[in-house]
C-alpha cells in the first residue's frame, strides 16, 4: 500500500524543493502557509501555470515557484493550476486578514468556490520568521509550523474544504478522500451555507406536562357500589373479618361522603372531582340562566364549599339559598338544590 502523499513529514520534507533555487527564504508566516498549500497541491498532481491572474499560462518545470511568487507578501499570494484529471483551471489566493489567513479557491470555468479560514498563529510561529532554509545552521522547518500535528490538522481541513470541492473523486496513489466533514482544529470557525432558522424549533413538543401518577383515578367497579348494604351491621372490633371488604359509606343512603362524589369519579379536582362537581366536564354557566339545576356534588361550585349559601361537606340538608338568587346567569348551578314550590301536574292522581 502506497504511503499517504499528504503526510505532514513528507510535505515538510518536499517544501524546500518547490521554492526558487536562488531564493529559499520564507519572510513571513504567511509565506510558510502559502508554500505549504502549494506543496500539497503539487503532491496531488496539480501543475503550476502562473503566479498571477492576468499572465498567460506557461509550463513551469516541476511546478517550482518563480522568484516573484511572494512579492506581494504577506498581504496576498496568487497561484494558478491545471490538473490532468480536469479540464478546468484552478485559481488559489492566500490572503492575510489581520490575525487570520484565508485560502480562497475557485474552478474558474465552473465558478465552483471553496474557502478555508484559519487563525494564523494556530499553525505557524511568528517568531520563527524570517527563515532561510539555505543557511547551514538553519533550524528544522517543522519548528516554524509548531508541530507535525498542527500541519496534519491544517492539511486535513484544506483537503475537506478545498480539494474535495474543487476536484471531487481525485484519483492519486496514496490519496484517499475523507468523509469526516466535522474537522475543526485550532481557532478555525466552522462554516455553513445554511442560515439558522428564524424561529428555532422547541426541544420538546408543546405537550402537557407528564405526571408521575395517572391524571385520572382508577374507575371503580360499578357492581361494587352498594356493597355496604349487604353487611349493614357495624363491625365488632373483636369479631372475625367481614365476608366483604369495607367500602365505607357506599350504601343506599347517599350523603356528602358517598364514594360516588369521591375518587371514583373522573374529575381532576380534589378527591377526583372537577371544579364544578361531578366528573369535571360541566363548564362554567353550563345551565341557562334561571334553569332548575342542582350541583352534581355536595358543596360544589365555582367558589368552593366556603361560599355563602353552599352546603359544606357533611352539612345540613337544605340551608338557605345563596345570595345570587334565581334567574341570575349561572345561578342555577351555584346555590343549594332548588326545591319545587308546586307539585307537578297530576301528582295527586294515583293512576298517573
Amino acid at each position: 500500500m502506497a504511503s499517504n502523499v499528504l503526510d505532514p513529514s513528507a510535505l515538510i520534507h518536499a517544501l524546500p524543493n518547490v521554492l526558487p533555487p536562488t531564493k529559499k527564504r520564507l519572510e513571513y508566516p504567511q509565506d510558510a502557509i502559502a508554500a505549504l498549500v502549494h506543496t500539497a497541491l503539487v503532491a496531488l498532481g496539480f501543475r503550476l501555470i502562473a503566479v498571477d491572474e492576468s499572465s498567460p499560462a506557461r509550463s513551469i518545470l516541476n511546478s517550482v515557484l518563480p522568484d516573484e511568487w511572494n512579492q506581494h507578501g504577506p498581504g496576498h499570494y496568487t497561484f494558478r493550476y491545471r490538473h490532468e484529471q480536469s479540464s478546468l483551471e484552478f485559481l488559489v489566493k492566500i490572503v492575510k486578514l489581520g490575525s487570520r489567513t484565508m485560502i480562497n479557491s475557485i474552478a474558474v470555468e465552473s465558478d465552483k468556490t471553496a474557502t478555508l479560514d484559519i487563525l494564523t498563529s494556530d499553525y505557524v510561529s511568528p517568531s520563527f520568521f524570517p527563515h532561510d532554509l539555505s543557511a547551514p545552521d538553519a533550524p528544522p522547518l517543522i519548528h516554524g509550523f509548531i508541530s507535525s500535528n498542527r500541519v496534519a490538522d491544517f492539511i486535513s481541513q484544506f483537503q475537506l474544504t478545498t480539494i474535495q470541492k474543487l476536484i471531487p473523486g481525485l484519483r492519486k496513489e496514496g490519496y484517499t478522500e475523507s468523509d469526516d466533514t466535522s474537522t475543526n482544529a485550532g481557532g478555525s470557525q466552522p462554516r455553513t451555507d445554511v442560515p439558522p432558522p428564524a424561529h428555532p424549533q422547541p426541544d420538546q413538543p408543546p405537550y402537557p406536562p407528564q405526571h408521575a401518577t395517572p391524571p385520572y383515578p382508577p374507575m371503580r367497579n360499578p357492581l361494587e357500589i352498594g356493597r355496604r348494604d349487604l353487611d349493614p351491621i357495624p363491625r365488632n372490633p373483636f369479631s372475625p373479618p367481614s365476608l366483604f371488604p369495607d367500602h365505607g359509606g357506599d350504601g343506599m343512603f347517599v350523603g356528602p361522603d358517598h364514594p360516588i362524589f369521591g375518587p371514583g369519579m373522573r374529575g381532576q379536582g380534589p378527591e377526583g372531582r372537577g371544579p364544578w362537581g361531578g366528573d369535571g366536564y360541566l363548564p362554567p354557566i353550563g345551565a341557562p340562566p334561571g334553569a332548575r339545576f342542582d350541583p352534581p356534588g355536595p358543596g360544589m361550585g365555582p367558589l368552593g364549599p366556603g361560599f355563602p349559601g353552599m352546603r359544606p361537606r357533611g352539612g345540613g340538608a337544605f340551608p338557605g339559598r345563596g345570595p345570587l338568587g334565581r334567574g341570575m346567569p349561572g345561578s342555577g348551578n351555584m346555590p343549594d338544590p332548588d326545591n319545587d314550590e308546586f307539585m307537578p301536574p297530576g301528582s295527586g292522581d294515583m293512576y298517573m
